[in-house]
């Protein structure tokens, strides 16, 4: 039992944290530690690196050793920890258990909604590994192995940096990967269900740089799309359909991406739908990867292309505005939206819980476009849409039973709903409107997941009036057909025609890349049958 005489744990208690930071933690986001080794290595953990470990999982233990006060301990471990690393911080050595230690420690100020902190924690460490010149000797030194404990501990900065250090409200920490050693190593890749597909992909097999290698490249643009939503939250508008727009130069790293991507990581290839659940257990370290890549790679496209930053009516922003482009983003954000609808409702419909909280923060930042979309002036869009947002809504909720940070996520989501509910009861007739300062916060993540509310006058609210159909179809005349279309959750994810049918050989690496299909077609034609 915890005392204040004896507050570490015994050894057999420290073991059954490990585990549980190898089931829930590890590579969930970071990966911080090679987790063979973990259970040796925890044994050796400097005082400094051990209280940040406990403050982090400490928190999602059950065991009886904190049955007397487990929030209690976890304060305690925090407080202790960071009392230890900020004095070790005067005198920067660049010491590999005080930059791990940050990490976790971060990532317990991210848990506890302490945003401010988290971004202290994380700057320092930054601070520290490049004034030591650690971070330099690890990108240069040829010594330095992807398996190495350092090369873990630099790229899990990295991640912390885009993930939670790219909020409106702060600058990167890193600039650039290019300053970053080798990549840690990689989870091996499931064998494919479908034996006569494998020949196609020996080829490419060399070229394969893992899936945690590809998430790691989406967080990088994933960082540029951040400082993009940044500018235009500051009023710096620009016209995305240009060629030399940052709107572009994202759309562009993008394409790159998708040429890079392996067949076999691929949505149509690696049979996630068919695998069991006991299978994607078995192999948690790469399906837990693969999940977050696909999220992270449509929310881009999502936001890139969200109705709040080009369709909804805001103040100061030009009137005339090209109706091809905006076509296409509706298209785009349409699209991929229902993408992470489909990846997420899987992973619920096996049993593959999903324990890294910024994947909850995708799944509102979506829900946040499928709530514009439920104010569409096509019905069967809007219908779909409200259906959408509010199993999004739920999968918000119930990853806050978990994650504590995510319920004031949740508390944002529920205010973004109100809007809705209370403009039906009051029978208006004028459009809704919504605060831009509440769509803000929610697509940053450390204001998103932190008690911190920006709340705006009526001067800063959006028009929730959204037209989906900016260009006409061939035949004006001809009524749209509205009886096709179907909510994604109305996908029967059994039928045994669904995976064959030919609108899913696009998938997460194709679609984006498709021509501009909306002069010949309707919103409803590109989801008949409700596919993709």
């Amino acid at each position: 039992m915890l005392t204040s005489a004896r507050p570490d744990p015994p050894p057999d208690v420290l073991q059954t944290l490990v585990k549980l930071y190898i089931d829930r933690i590890a590579d969930q986001p970071l990966p911080l530690f090679d987790v063979k080794r973990l259970p040796s290595r925890a044994q050796k953990f400097s005082r400094g690196l051990l209280r940040s470990f406990l403050a982090l999982t400490v928190r999602y233990s059950d065991s009886d050793f904190y049955s007397n006060g487990r929030f209690r301990a976890v304060d305690f471990y925090k407080n202790s920890a960071s009392e230890l690393l900020f004095a070790q911080a005067a005198e920067p050595s660049g010491d590999l258990d005080t930059l791990m230690a940050f990490c976790l420690l971060c990532l317990s100020e991210i848990a506890d909604g302490k945003t401010t902190r988290a971004w202290m924690a994380l700057g320092v460490a930054v601070r520290m590994a490049v004034c030591s010149n650690t971070m330099f000797n690890a990108a240069t030194s040829t010594t330095v192995s992807a398996n190495s404990e350092l090369s873990r501990c630099c790229w899990s900065l990295f991640i912390l940096d885009r993930m939670h250090g790219s909020s409106f409200r702060c600058l990167p920490a890193i600039s650039s990967e290019e300053a970053m050693p080798e990549m840690p190593p990689i989870a091996k890749r499931p064998s494919l269900t479908l034996p006569n597909r494998l020949a196609e992909f020996e080829g490419a097999e060399e070229k394969d740089a893992g899936i945690s290698s590809y998430a790691l490249q989406l967080l990088s643009i994933w960082g540029r799309l951040m400082s993009y939503l940044k500018t235009i939250k500051q009023g710096n508008l620009e016209e995305p359909w240009a060629a030399n727009s940052v709107y572009q130069q994202i759309k562009s790293e993008m394409s790159r991406f998708e040429t890079v991507l392996p067949e076999a990581h691929r949505f149509k290839n690696n049979r996630f739908h068919d695998r069991t659940p006991s299978e994607l257990e078995e192999q948690r370290a790469y399906w837990s990867a693969w999940v977050f890549t696909q999220c992270i790679y449509h929310t881009i496209h999502c936001t890139l292309n969200h109705p709040f930053l080009h369709i909804a009516r805001i103040p100061g922003r030009p009137r005339l505005r090209s109706p091809s482009f905006l076509q296409h983003a509706t298209d785009q954000a349409v699209l991929h939206s229902a993408w992470v609808v489909l990846v997420l409702r899987l992973c619920e419909e096996k049993h593959f819980t999903i324990f890294d909280p910024f994947v909850g923060h995708l799944a509102s930042m979506i829900t946040t476009a499928q709530f514009f979309l439920k104010f569409s002036k096509d019905e069967s869009l809007a219908a779909r849409a409200s259906k959408d947002f509010e199993m999004l809504r739920s999968y918000v909720e119930k990853m806050a039973n978990t994650h504590s940070h995510l319920l004031h996520t949740v508390s944002k989501l529920s205010r973004l709903a109100h809007f809705a509910t209370s403009h039906v009861y009051a029978a208006s007739n004028s459009p809704p409107k919504v605060e831009t300062a509440l769509l803000w916060d929610l697509l940053d993540y450390a204001v998103s997941s932190s008690p911190v509310v920006d709340s705006g006058d009526s001067s800063d609210n959006v028009e929730l009036n959204v037209n989906t159909q900016f260009l006409s179809p061939i035949n004006p005349d001809t009524p749209l057909p509205r009886t096709a279309l179907h909510s994604s959750q109305e996908l029967s994810l059994s039928g045994p025609t669904m995976w064959s049918d030919a609108t899913f050989e696009f998938d997460m690496a194709d679609i984006s890349n498709l021509p501009d299909m909306s002069p010949l077609m309707t919103q409803s034609e590109i989801w008949t049958g409700g596919h993709l």
